[in-house]
């Protein structure tokens, strides 16, 4: 069944919740979070190991383990993602929705050639022939900046560099072109030098074939490199949101305050870097209040007992504290 989301908007979720059962219980990995994905954007979901980012991912994806349990609302065009049948969801992943996961070595088949993992994209949701699928192949691969894509083709992935074979990964996702594509952590295993040519090539896909991304990251300087807004992400929660420039400039949360502090600065020499005290809490502690209070050097007694709502500060940014607008 097909719902009427916002003009402009390609991916809206509300109130999604995501519970592990284990033999101890049920733990919740994310906590009700609400955010939209508008077309041809790059938004950012930034935190720490341990928020719920990659989670939220497979969530969009519908890739959770068995024991998983999920709840509200992913609409995507229209339609609910949470209520599809396994036969409609796997349509859509891979043509209309794609991924590209950390570590391309795992997530590529080590005993298929790099060609054929490309082509078996096209072959399950196209009506290509061989030769229209090999030759849109080797033309995907050069978009993507592989050179002699016909040598390529041929080669296992074991053959190739870190930064090839993320490539690779690239150009399976944007095979059958998807609205939507999800990076999740796409360049941290890689060199700074090859971090930035990733980095434009995504930008160039969104820009030259209008695919909105969702970039996973828990580097804020590449999120301010690559995204037009930013939803942060804390245990569970969602606790700002606001364009990239509007975030980077004024950052009205404590969280994010305290991630943009331990970015490293070029006069930091000497120095030492600033690291947020304490933890992120394991999705099997009992969470009351605010989750960041124990972290937080602005929290004060209502935090211990109470969980903020987001508070709207205009130009559309929000933040889930008590004290959003008043600490800077």
């Amino acid at each position: 069944m097909e719902r009427t989301i916002s003009e402009g908007v390609i991916l809206q979720v509300r109130d999604l919740k995501i519970s592990f059962t284990t033999a101890k219980g049920d733990f919740p990995a994310v906590r009700g979070i609400s955010f939209d994905i508008g077309r041809n954007s790059i938004v950012g979901l930034v935190g720490e190991s341990g928020c719920g980012k990659s989670v939220t991912a497979l969530a969009i994806m519908r890739l959770l383990p068995s024991n998983a349990q999920l709840s509200g609302t992913i609409d995507f065009s229209g339609r609910n993602i949470v209520a599809m049948h396994e036969e409609e969801i796997r349509k859509l992943r891979g043509s209309e929705i794609s991924m590209i996961f950390q570590e391309p070595l795992t997530s590529l088949n080590p005993l298929w050639k790099v060609g054929r993992q490309i082509d078996e994209n096209l072959k399950m949701h196209t009506k290509m022939s061989g030769g229209e699928r090999f030759r849109s192949v080797v033309d995907i691969m050069r978009d993507v900046g592989l050179p002699d894509p016909e040598r390529l083709y041929h080669k296992y992935p074991h053959e190739l560099s870190g930064g090839m074979r993320q490539r690779i990964a690239i150009a399976i996702a944007i095979a059958c072109r998807p609205s939507l594509i999800i990076a999740d952590e796409p360049t941290t295993a890689l060199d700074v030098t090859i971090q930035a040519q990733i980095l434009q090539l995504l930008k160039d896909i969104n820009r030259e074939k209008g695919s909105s991304i969702i970039f996973i990251s828990h580097n804020f300087g590449i999120i301010r490199e690559i995204c037009t807004s930013v939803c942060v992400m804390y245990a569970g929660h969602l606790v700002e949101v606001a364009p990239t420039e509007k975030l980077f400039c004024g950052p009205e949360h404590p969280y994010t305050i305290g991630l943009m502090k331990a970015i490293p600065k070029i006069d930091s020499k000497g120095r030492e870097l600033y690291d947020i005290p304490g933890k992120v809490p394991s999705i099997t502690d009992a969470l009351t209040g605010c989750p960041f209070e124990p972290r937080c050097e602005y929290a004060f007694e209502r935090c211990k007992r109470e969980l903020p709502q987001f508070k709207a500060l205009g130009d559309q940014h929000e933040s889930r504290c008590f004290l959003a607008g008043e600490l800077r």
